[in-house]
C-alpha cells in the first residue's frame, strides 16, 4: 500500500513552504526560524486552548449532571462484626465522632452504629452497635455509609403516618411525602420516648385544632440536597411532627422518580426552586397558611431562591439551612482549585454555564442566574428569620459564604457552626445540640417556646429498636 503523499497537514505544508524558501544570508536563516517558531506556537496556542476548553467544560459539566446513580456505592470494608460493636476502615468519615449508619446488599442489610469506642487496629475503628434495622445480619464485607442514619420512609422508620402525594410542577408531578401534624401525645413525649416508642399513631387522630400550639397549619417543606434524596429529611422529621408541624418532603425535578427538564441537567436551584413554589402551592391549597422551607446543601440554596422569588413570600414565615449552597460561584471555584484547574479554565466554566452563547457548550437549555445565588444578593432580599447551620469542616460545600451572608444579616440570620463535622453531617456530630437549637428557633419562630423547651432532645431514641415494619432503603 503506497501512502497517500499529496494530503499533507497544514503545519506540514508551511514547513515544507519555509524549507522551499532555502535563505542564504543570516538574516533570511533568522527569518526562517521566526516563521517555524510561530507556526509552531501557534499549534502549541490551538492545542492548549483545546484542552482548556475541554477542561472548562468538563468542569461545568461537573455539577450539572445528575448523579444519584454514581453515589453511595459500598466502598466500606468492614472488618469484623460482634454483637455489640463492628469494626470499620479507618477513615476521614468514620473516625469522626457522632453517629452513622452502614447499609449492605443495597439496604438488604442497614444497622445503626453509634461515636468511636476504640482503635482496635491502627488501621480500624470500633463503633457501638446501636440498632439493626433489617433481619439480615451486617458481614465481613464492603458497606456503604448511610449519612441520613435513619432508613427508609417517615413510617418505617418513625412510625409516623406517611401519604405519598404529588406535587403539580412546572414540568410534571413530582413524588412527595406528607406527614400530617401529630395531636396525640403531650409537648416533650415524643417517639422513642413515649410508651409507644415512636409507632404509628391511629390515621387521622386528632385536629389541626389540637396541635401544640395551635401548628396544624404551620407547614415545613423539606429539600433534599444535590444528588441526595427525601431520606435526608428523616433526622428531623420527629422534631417537626412532635411540635405539631405538618412536613412537606419534596423532590424536584431530575430526581428518581420525578420529570426531568427539558435538558436533563440540574440548575444548581435557578430553577429547581419553581418545583418549591409548587409544593407551597400544595400546601396552601391543603391547608397550610404558614410555611417554613428547610434544605440541606443545594436543597439550602434552593430554599434561600424560593423565599425571594415566591409569590407566597408573606406566607413563609422563617428558614432553616444546612450546609446551605449561598454561592455557587464560590462552590465551584474551590472545588476547581483542589484539582488544580488553572484560573483561566475556571473562568471559562463559569461562562459556559452562565452566558448565552456558553449554555450551548455544556448543553444547558439557559443560562444559569449565578450572580443571583451569593451572599450579597440574598443579604439584599431575605426577609425571613433564618437558623443556619455549617460544618466547619466541610469539604463540599464550603462555610465562608454561610458565614459571610450571617455576618451582612446578623438581624436575621443565626449562624450555628459546627465543629468536626462533615457536608450535612452536623446532626449525626451532635444530635442533642442540632436538634436543640432547631427546637428553640422554631419555638421562638412559631410562638412555641413553652413546647420546644418541654421537648426530651433527640426526639427519636438514637438505639431505638427496630420498628416491624422497617428497611434498610434509601428512599
Amino acid at each position: 500500500m503506497t501512502r497517500d503523499h499529496s494530503r499533507t497537514s497544514p503545519l506540514t505544508g508551511s514547513l515544507r513552504w519555509v524549507r522551499a524558501a532555502q535563505p542564504r544570508s543570516e538574516q533570511g536563516r533568522w527569518a526562517q526560524a521566526a516563521v517555524i517558531g510561530a507556526i509552531g506556537a501557534a499549534s502549541m496556542f490551538t492545542l492548549s486552548a483545546g484542552a482548556l476548553a475541554v477542561g472548562a467544560r468538563v468542569m461545568a459539566r461537573l455539577p450539572l449532571v445528575p448523579q444519584q446513580g454514581l453515589r453511595h456505592r459500598p466502598d466500606l470494608p468492614v472488618r469484623a462484626v460482634h454483637e455489640d460493636r463492628v469494626h470499620v476502615d479507618r477513615t476521614k468519615e468514620t473516625e469522626r465522632e457522632g453517629y452513622l449508619a452502614v447499609r449492605q446488599s443495597g439496604g438488604a442489610v442497614h444497622v445503626r452504629l453509634g461515636p468511636v469506642t476504640s482503635h482496635p487496629t491502627p488501621t480500624t475503628v470500633a463503633r457501638p452497635l446501636l440498632g439493626a434495622d433489617t433481619s439480615e445480619p451486617l458481614q465481613v464485607a464492603k458497606a456503604a455509609v448511610n449519612g441520613f442514619y435513619w432508613a427508609g420512609s417517615p413510617r418505617t422508620a418513625h412510625g409516623l403516618e406517611t401519604e405519598e402525594v404529588e406535587v403539580s410542577s412546572p414540568v410534571g408531578p413530582m413524588p412527595a411525602w406528607l406527614v400530617r401534624a401529630d395531636h396525640t401525645k403531650e409537648p416533650g413525649q415524643g417517639p422513642g420516648h413515649g410508651p409507644d416508642q415512636g409507632r404509628d399513631q391511629e390515621p387521622g387522630a386528632g385536629s389541626a385544632q389540637e396541635a401544640p400550639g395551635g401548628q396544624g397549619d404551620t407547614w415545613a417543606i423539606l429539600i433534599h440536597g444535590h444528588g441526595s434524596m427525601r431520606g435526608e429529611a428523616l433526622r428531623v422529621i420527629p422534631l417537626l411532627h412532635r411540635l405539631g408541624l405538618t412536613t412537606l418532603t419534596i423532590t424536584y425535578r431530575n430526581d428518581t422518580g420525578a420529570p426531568a427538564s427539558a435538558d436533563r441537567m440540574y440548575h444548581l436551584g435557578a430553577d429547581e426552586w419553581e418545583d418549591t413554589e409548587a409544593a407551597i402551592d400544595f400546601a396552601l391549597a391543603h391547608g397550610a397558611r404558614r410555611i417554613v422551607l428547610f434544605g440541606w446543601s443545594m436543597g439550602g440554596g434552593i430554599a434561600l431562591r424560593t423565599s425571594v422569588r415566591t409569590a407566597h413570600r408573606d406566607r413563609v414565615v422563617g428558614l432553616v439551612l444546612d450546609s446551605p449552597a449561598v454561592d455557587w460561584q464560590d462552590i465551584l471555584i474551590y472545588h476547581a482549585t483542589a484539582l488544580k484547574a488553572p484560573k483561566p479554565m475556571r473562568n471559562l466554566g463559569i461562562w459556559m454555564m452562565t452566558s448565552t452563547v456558553g449554555r450551548r457548550l455544556v448543553r444547558l437549555h439557559e443560562p444559569l442566574a449565578l450572580h443571583e445565588m451569593t451572599p450579597q444578593y440574598y443579604a439584599e432580599h431575605l426577609i425571613h428569620p433564618t437558623l443556619l447551620f455549617h460544618a466547619l469542616d466541610d469539604a463540599t460545600v464550603p462555610p465562608g459564604p454561610s458565614r459571610h451572608l450571617a455576618a451582612l444579616r446578623p438581624d436575621l440570620v443565626e449562624f450555628a457552626p459546627f465543629e468536626g463535622a462533615s457536608h450535612t453531617r452536623e446532626w449525626n456530630r451532635d444530635p442533642v445540640r442540632y436538634e436543640r437549637l432547631l427546637a428553640d428557633h422554631l419555638g421562638r419562630l412559631l410562638g412555641l417556646e413553652a413546647e420546644a423547651a418541654a421537648l426530651e432532645v433527640p426526639v427519636r431514641d438514637l438505639a431505638s429498636p427496630a420498628l416491624e415494619d422497617s428497611i434498610g432503603l434509601r428512599l
